[in-house]
């Protein structure tokens, strides 16, 4: 699952630490997914194949905290649920795991991840800039939402301060979303494509900047080879649906696999592909 081993036995080593909530189903958020996604965050950033590799510190620093932070999709008074609008759900989750620091490092950054995949759980997608959620994040975190997001802040004056702090980030979020994916993508990284074309008999070789494909594709009475190169950018980075089109019609493969999307496991947690797309603000929401 992970392309570095000393990450992938630092995520297993937490993995056992704590159990699931067994009344937590999707789109509710789980320990499993919160520690998916600070792994897969230090996964992507510690690749030592990428250009961008920087350091980053992984683990939990507290379970409780973790668990405080998860409890808050399901407060209830008197029965009745607080939150029960899909995105007040998001926005609740998100405010916990910024402000409580459940982990050594990383928490802006686990906690913008944790928020983008549970609003595509609930269907909503981001229609807007990146930095638009970059400054929610660290208004959260330097505690200043009153301050930056005065004008919306008013409209909750009724509710308890975090109460009002949390439905201002719901309000900010609703117009930062949409319930229409523009998306065109696949959860696969470079490394599972490369594994998965190497399963249906396709070589490839890395030589510099590149991935090498070559491919014999044989008939009752010839044999053809082909090539093609792509420009590699490291083994956890996502591949676009677009370039894998170009693969597979380079070496000839699109008449075997028409549908390419077959090939490959749909049931992939998508936090690359999140994390690529999410990389800029991601990347400088690093814990000071």
């Amino acid at each position: 699952m992970f392309n570095s081993k000393d990450v992938e036995k630092e995520y297993e080593y937490s993995y056992r630490q704590v159990q699931d909530i067994e009344d937590y189903k999707h789109p509710l958020i789980n320990f499993s997914d919160v520690i998916k996604a600070h792994y897969f965050l230090a996964d992507y950033f510690l690749d030592i194949s990428s250009d961008s590799i920087e350091k980053m510190s992984v683990g939990v620093k507290s379970y409780h905290l973790l668990g405080s932070a998860l409890s808050r999709q399901i407060v209830s008074y008197q029965g009745r649920m607080k939150y029960s609008n899909p995105i007040d759900i998001c926005s609740t989750l998100f405010y916990g795991l910024v402000t409580d620091h459940p982990f050594v490092d990383g928490n802006k950054r686990t906690a913008l991840l944790v928020l983008l995949y549970q609003l595509q759980l609930y269907g909503y997608y981001p229609n807007t800039e990146i930095n638009k959620f970059e400054k929610l994040v660290i208004s959260v975190a330097e505690r200043s939402i009153q301050q930056k997001y005065r004008m919306i802040y008013k409209k909750f004056k009724k509710e308890t301060d975090v109460d009002a702090e949390v439905l201002t980030i719901s309000y900010i979020i609703k117009r930062l979303t949409d319930k229409v994916d523009r998306s065109f993508h696949l959860n696969i990284t470079t490394k599972e494509f490369c594994d998965t074309l190497k399963s249906i008999g396709v070589n490839f070789t890395l030589d510099n900047s590149k991935i090498k494909f070559t491919f014999t594709k044989k008939r009752f009475w010839s044999k053809t080879k082909h090539a093609y190169s792509i420009k590699f950018y490291g083994w956890t980075r996502p591949v676009e649906a677009g370039m894998v089109r170009d693969v597979f019609d380079a070496l000839n493969l699109t008449e075997d696999y028409p549908s390419y999307k077959s090939l490959f496991n749909d049931n992939r947690e998508p936090f690359y592909k999140l994390i690529k797309d999410f990389e800029g603000p991601l990347k400088r929401l690093k814990d000071k």
